[in-house]
């Protein structure tokens, strides 16, 4: 299976949604939200000392007195600091039980006044009308305060965003914040309140480790049913590299049986009084699934900010792949081949085998077609495309490259020609020839004789043919997601997106096909488009469009420009181009 096909999952149709969003009206108060219940009593027959400064060891009937394991007052001790210790008592494992419950409670208990509420109001442009903006939405997600006096959130929460407000656990009053990083690869972003009040009594959360499986884990935010803090508990069942609904990147995730619905996003899931992950998106087709981004990726995201004073992104290879499980292919490529005293240590003779390149120019060696790459920064690369994580664990092998910077070298064990190579590779963000995503870039267009071009992206594709485009759009604009790489840094697939009417088209019924030359000339990107038009001689009376499968379109250059302004007056266009070219 090719590395493009797992990257396009999401859009074509898997079922995985940054739903943790709330689209629509503010909700009003109201509604059933899930609680948890820490209401059981202690056995009041015991002698159970609270985990608290003072020891009031005698006292009985009141809610949650702790003490120690049977036989000591360790529990006691460790959480007091060496506090005054109790007398010991037999104890039963229900108690100790109920000690951690409570433990557990007042840290969680604690962290509320971290954790906010984010109403945003923001406005999404048209990309299949780019010189439109679509209708303004409010949405409404969570989001929890960390060090310096920042708030992190999911990056899908303030997207396109024109005002947002920051409310904090039991208060009634709003304030305004502003973005200061977003990473959209990540689905991350960090916000700044300048008031001070608002930071009175609230305490930064702390970062804890990426969490284990069958680790317990409360999720906190403010999901639609109600206005007041939600909290559902579950259990991490799987942590693995997975796909971001938000970016469609593969980064490390943790998939949890919590419930995550709308509004959840941003909001941290806890362990112990720390957080283990930032809840993001969910899986529509099953009950309780939803998934946080873990530590790991928080750190990163951080990191880049720290080092480079702005977010630099997440990197890539620059490859698509094949897998190498069969045992024939193993065989051809020369893997059964090689000679253990060939490799270096620790490597394995498996991996998989390269099948496509970015082609624009990296610094360092450069890998190519038909290589097999068998590791990457010291991570053995399985035949299944995984490399080992943890104890006994596998994830994809994207996993070795979270922690690295664009421009980091990256070194590789490679087989290229029946020869064990080392070598380094510069990372990049990777170079696609259609876009992953353009989020904080406006729509560009360039209007001529009423003719609408824009690039080929995947926002366009969503816009123009909807969620399932995939199924919808012709085969001409599909085949350069195939295609993958751009061949040259700033190469665009430039289309023809509508005829705007008027009497210089008529007999033109075309749209959504791609252009490949003017007046004879290739066309690179929208920007060489226009350069084109504005550089043809005066005493050429036509220009000449040719777009793929021969079709031509003919306009007569003189009267398309006495003809242009009339006809983005009819259509209540004010610009003929993107501000933007």
């Amino acid at each position: 299976m090719l590395q493009r096909k797992l990257l396009l999952s999401t859009v074509t149709g898997r079922p995985f949604r940054a739903a943790a969003l709330s689209r629509g009206s503010y909700p009003s108060s109201g509604g059933l939200p899930r609680y948890i219940a820490y209401s059981r009593r202690v056995n009041t027959n015991k002698n159970l000392c609270s985990p608290r400064r003072e020891c009031p060891c005698s006292s009985s009937g009141s809610m949650y007195n702790f003490g120690s394991t049977a036989g000591s007052s360790d529990v006691c001790k460790t959480f007091r600091d060496g506090a005054t210790q109790c007398d010991t008592t037999d104890f039963t494992p229900e108690d100790i039980g109920l000690y951690y419950d409570y433990r557990s409670h007042q840290l969680l208990k604690r962290s509320f006044g971290s954790i906010v509420k984010i109403y945003c109001d923001s406005t999404d442009p048209n990309y299949a009308q780019p010189w439109q903006m679509r209708r303004q939405l409010k949405s409404i997600g969570s989001g929890f305060a960390i060090s310096n006096r920042l708030v992190l959130t999911n990056a899908h929460c303030v997207s396109w965003q024109n005002r947002c407000l920051l409310r904090k656990h039991g208060s009634s009053v709003k304030y305004p914040g502003r973005i200061v990083a977003i990473g959209h690869e990540c689905d991350l972003a960090i916000l700044k309140v300048d008031n001070d009040e608002f930071w009175e009594g609230v305490c930064p959360l702390e970062l804890g480790d990426v969490p284990n499986l069958h680790d317990s884990v409360t999720v906190v935010g403010y999901p639609t049913g109600g206005d007041n803090l939600c909290i559902t508990s579950g259990v991490v069942s799987r942590v693995d590299v997975t796909t971001y609904a938000h970016s469609n990147f593969r980064l490390l995730c943790a998939q949890i049986d919590a419930a995550i619905n709308a509004g959840n996003s941003g909001g941290p899931a806890m362990k112990d009084g720390k957080v283990i992950g930032v809840a993001f998106q969910a899986y529509d087709e099953a009950q309780n699934i939803g998934y946080i981004i873990p530590t790991s990726i928080v750190r990163q995201f951080l990191r880049q900010l720290e080092v480079h004073k702005k977010y630099t992104g997440f990197v890539t290879i620059g490859i698509t792949y094949q897998l190498l499980e069969n045992p024939a292919l193993r065989s051809f490529v020369g893997l059964n081949s090689i000679k253990p005293s060939d490799l270096p240590k620790g490597v394995t003779p498996s991996g998989i085998l390269v099948c496509q390149c970015d082609k624009v120019p990296r610094t360092g060696d450069r890998l190519q077609t038909r290589d097999v790459i068998l590791a990457i920064n010291g991570h053995n690369i399985a035949d299944d495309g995984t490399v080992h994580f943890r104890d006994v664990e596998r994830v994809h092998l994207a996993y070795a490259l979270t922690n690295m910077f664009s421009g980091d070298p990256c070194e590789m064990v490679i087989l290229r020609n029946g020869q064990v190579k080392t070598m380094t590779v510069e990372l990049q963000k990777p170079n696609y020839l259609v876009p992953e995503h353009q989020w904080e870039v406006m729509p560009r267009y360039y209007i001529f004789g009423g003719l609408v071009f824009v690039p080929l992206t995947m926002e366009y594709l969503k816009d123009e043919f909807g969620k399932k485009f995939f199924e919808r759009a012709p085969s001409a604009l599909l085949k350069p997601l195939s295609d993958l790489f751009s061949d040259d840094a700033g190469q665009e697939v430039v289309v023809l997106s509508q005829i705007l009417a008027s009497e210089l088209t008529v007999g033109y019924d075309f749209r959504n096909v791609r252009l490949e030359k003017i007046n004879g000339q290739l066309v690179k990107n929208l920007q060489h488009l226009e350069d084109l038009i504005e550089s043809v001689p005066s005493d050429e009376q036509f220009i000449t469009f040719k777009f793929e499968g021969e079709i031509i379109i003919v306009l007569d250059r003189q009267r398309s420009r006495d003809l242009h302004p009339h006809i983005l007056q009819q259509h209540a266009i004010q610009t003929h181009r993107s501000r933007t070219l």
